[in-house]
């Protein structure tokens, strides 16, 4: 799925950009397939315990919604974050309507999260909680994403590595983060996003907050495009 922002504010121009995508209908039909393989994968490395029936997750900047017939699959209590009304609004018909389904969606953001503390046992920041909007701090974005998960939840997290097409001429900004300027779709040009260099630097940033990291890696060049993404789970360290 295509995730959108997890920013605090985002220009209005760049939201509507978002709002008319995902009103056209689903992108793409298919739940992506990393996120297959975590949930629902046997691998030797990854220490995340499978989730069981009847447990919770936030899927934080869920685009089109396409991984919440994972969720369904296995039985769990599905909500989801979005940075607009609109796209609420959207996922919510398509997800009654075309998948019989009716997950506890809202708007909101990495930054605020309109739900209580330690309230989901698990949380997917899948391509999404990078975006920082004009004057957001990641550091914001991961203590808030670890306010809602319950002590020994369980968060999975995908982001670009600096070498992905989204970074292709990007602008330095202040320290860790930069400005995308030519991003092949046209849909995150103007967007000041955090970027790491390594797996250790994304890691030192989630630390504070998350425990048992687990690291994985997406590298594929699509036809001249490079799609590159650090994935991690880790635990969430007791209150």
């Amino acid at each position: 799925c295509g995730k959108v922002s997890g920013a605090t504010s985002m220009p209005s121009d760049a939201a509507n950009q978002w709002n008319e995508l995902y009103a056209k209908g689903p992108s793409k039909r298919y739940p992506d397939e990393a996120v297959v393989r975590i949930f629902l994968g046997n691998y030797p490395n990854l220490t995340m315990p499978k989730p069981k029936f009847g447990d919770s997750i936030l899927d934080v900047g869920y685009g089109d919604g396409c991984n919440f017939q994972v969720f369904a699959l296995i039985g769990m209590q599905m909500s989801g974050a979005e940075i607009t009304p609109e796209i609420v609004r959207d996922t919510e018909y398509r997800m009654r309507n075309m998948w019989g389904i009716n997950p506890d969606l809202r708007t909101g953001t990495c930054a605020s999260l309109p739900w209580p503390d330690a309230t989901f046992d698990f949380l997917l920041t899948w391509n999404s909680c990078y975006y920082m909007g004009p004057d957001g701090k990641f550091e914001d974005h991961v203590a808030e994403m670890a306010r809602v998960i319950k002590p020994g939840g369980w968060i999975v997290c995908s982001v670009p590595k600096f070498s992905c097409f989204i970074f292709e001429d990007c602008e330095p900004a202040t320290e860790g983060y930069v400005i995308i300027r030519n991003d092949y779709f046209g849909l995150r040009n103007g967007e000041r996003m955090r970027w790491f260099l390594s797996a250790n630097e994304l890691e030192t940033a989630f630390e504070t907050h998350f425990a048992n990291f687990c690291h994985a890696s997406i590298d594929i060049d699509m036809f001249g495009l490079a799609y590159s993404w650090h994935v991690f789970t880790a635990e969430r360290r007791p209150a």
